[in-house]
């Protein structure tokens, strides 16, 4: 008898935790999938044209140094995004902080991104922090220690 009720108190153990484990493996593989694929909606896609840019570091933005081509004046024309359901592309022009043109326009070929959930995503690679502000604008850091913040405006 003692025996029947060992036998038994293991049989009941092993499919309790075995449906447990398929229901866990499920959510997490749902949860990844969720995560890695980037939905027709999302609010990156579309396409974007730079509205300022500001230093947020210690101190104030180095002389000599260029920023984004976006005020009025500025021998460049505004640096655009334009993101689609998996790639994005930018083009870019740099500026002296007096306007002039520092660096003609750069087209960077069309990448990878996808959204890594709580308006996170990696760009080729790059993991950016986007906010957004409504429906037709956004920020996010740009530089290698985040000592610029962008803002972008959504154009379409």
């Amino acid at each position: 008898m003692k025996k029947l009720l060992l036998l038994s108190a293991l049989f009941i153990f092993a499919c309790s935790g075995g449906d447990n484990d398929s229901e866990n493996n499920g959510n997490n593989e749902n949860n990844e999938n969720n995560n890695s694929n980037n939905s027709p909606d999302d609010p990156i896609i579309g396409n974007w044209v730079l509205g300022n840019e500001e230093w947020v570091a210690d101190g104030s933005w180095p002389e000599g140094t260029a920023r984004g081509c976006f005020m009025e004046g500025d021998e460049g024309s505004p640096d655009t995004l334009v993101f689609s359901e998996s790639m994005f592309s930018k083009t870019v022009w740099e500026c002296f902080l007096d306007g002039s043109l520092a660096e003609e326009e750069t087209v960077y070929d069309p990448e990878n991104w996808s959204n890594l959930g709580d308006d996170i995503y990696d760009l080729s690679g790059e993991i950016i922090e986007v906010t957004f502000v409504g429906n037709n604008e956004m920020q996010m850091p740009f530089g290698g220690d985040g000592e610029i913040i962008q803002t972008w405006i959504r154009t379409e």
